[in-house]
């Protein structure tokens, strides 16, 4: 399991909050998907992880306004569940969390 952080990243609307919850998300990541590679960046207000495993990658992102409004138990559980689908996949996963499309799959409280 590697994780990298960022090189690059605006950070200048970023909270202490935020950037916990983002930690929050690649440390999860890393712990759910031990044979994956997780990485983070961050843009603008999406929150974005590259998880490399098993020779395909997935990007997963979240929008600040997820990270804003969300506590951080509720942000672990979609984590786990996104976890599940990505072990599951046997394709390349491009997931938004905040977004329209991905409140409508997400069984969740996002």
């Amino acid at each position: 399991m590697a994780h990298q952080f960022p090189t690059q990243c605006e950070l200048t609307d970023m909270s202490a909050d935020i950037d916990m919850k983002a930690c929050t998300i690649l440390e999860r990541f890393g712990a759910e998907l031990l044979d994956a590679e997780v990485d983070y960046c961050c843009t603008m207000d999406l929150h974005e992880f590259s998880i490399t495993r098993g020779g395909l990658t997935h990007e997963v992102g979240f929008t600040e306004r997820v990270l804003r409004l969300k506590d951080i138990p509720d942000i672990e559980e979609v984590v786990a569940k996104l976890a599940e689908e990505i072990k599951a996949s046997t394709q390349p996963r491009r997931i938004r969390v905040g977004s329209r499309a991905a409140e409508l799959v997400s069984a969740s409280s996002f």
